[in-house]
């Protein structure tokens, strides 16, 4: 994979945009082979009897840490990169990124309701489009843990029909 192609696909990180960075984030440090920074520890430090396996493996994953420290920074606006401490390890960095924007999640809410509830087919599209918005906006809404049970999500869009669907 050309790295520069990947990182260059990542959305910068502005700050309402917080999980599609991250989802572009995590793919592009997944095809680096980059990824497994965010879920390991560091290796142990070397000592004067570490094998030549044990200091490739270090030299590799701090190689890799850096390398995906530089491009989550380089993947930030100066405004939001300004408010996240600086940390060693990507891991780290990683989840003061994500506690920063996790108050985000409230906002998120809202605006997922606000576009379920009063939501009205306007004829543009097909039905089945509109019925798909309605369960991809309760499906967002269960992953920010807000789950909505499938007869309400059914009883909104139904009723959210214009007469001549009545028969549905």
């Amino acid at each position: 994979m050309n790295m520069a192609f990947g990182v260059n696909q990542i959305a910068t990180l502005h700050g309402s945009n917080f999980k599609k960075w991250k989802q572009d984030l995590e793919l592009c440090l997944g095809m680096a082979d980059y990824d497994h920074v965010l879920k390991e520890n560091p290796p142990a430090a070397l000592t004067e009897t570490s094998s030549k396996s044990e200091k490739s493996a270090f030299k590799s994953w701090h190689k890799n840490n850096r390398m995906s420290l530089m491009i989550m920074k380089r993947s930030m606006s100066e405004a939001v990169r300004g408010g996240i401490p600086e940390s060693e390890f990507a891991r780290e960095y990683l989840g003061f990124i994500e506690e920063r924007f996790k108050l985000s999640d409230k906002a998120e809410v809202g605006n997922l309701l606000n576009k379920l509830i009063p939501m009205k087919f306007d004829g543009v599209g097909s039905i089945r489009e509109y019925i798909m918005k309605g369960i991809d906006v309760a499906a967002k809404l269960k992953n920010l843990n807000i789950p909505i049970d499938d007869a309400l999500i059914v009883h909104l869009v139904l009723n959210s029909l214009p007469d001549q669907y009545s028969q549905i």
